[in-house]
């Protein structure tokens, strides 16, 4: 994340970003350390200096849950997330969560879990 930052201000698209994490592993079935994580830019910019793997991402509708943007709050989020699931009663789909952090809630020291649903 921290070197994905630092390409949003090399690109100056830091300020206005809107970022996307994406768990593509379930850490409960593969070590932590072998996790893979996309860190992705909601953007129309079609360009950009580096080079860089790019990929649409399909809509849909998400069940969206706003918490504090803490590594204790999104790990407690992710352990609770069948029974958040079970709670409000969700159709959940099975594809990724997405991690939301949007430049002016994280200054305010929020993001947003995102869980994909019918």
């Amino acid at each position: 994340m921290d070197s994905f930052k630092n390409w949003l201000k090399s690109e100056n698209l830091f300020q206005k970003s809107i970022v996307l994490g994406i768990p593509l592993d379930d850490p409960k079935l593969i070590p932590e350390n072998k996790c893979r994580y996309d860190v992705c830019l909601i953007t129309n910019k079609n360009s950009f200096k580096a080079n860089i793997k790019q990929r649409i991402l399909k809509g849909g509708s998400y069940a969206v849950f706003k918490i504090n943007h803490t590594e204790k709050s999104i790990n407690e989020f992710y352990t609770n997330v069948f029974q958040i699931i079970r709670k409000y009663k969700l159709h959940a789909l099975n594809q990724p969560i997405i991690e939301r952090y949007q430049q002016n809630m994280v200054d305010n020291g929020y993001c947003e879990i995102l869980i994909p649903v019918k």
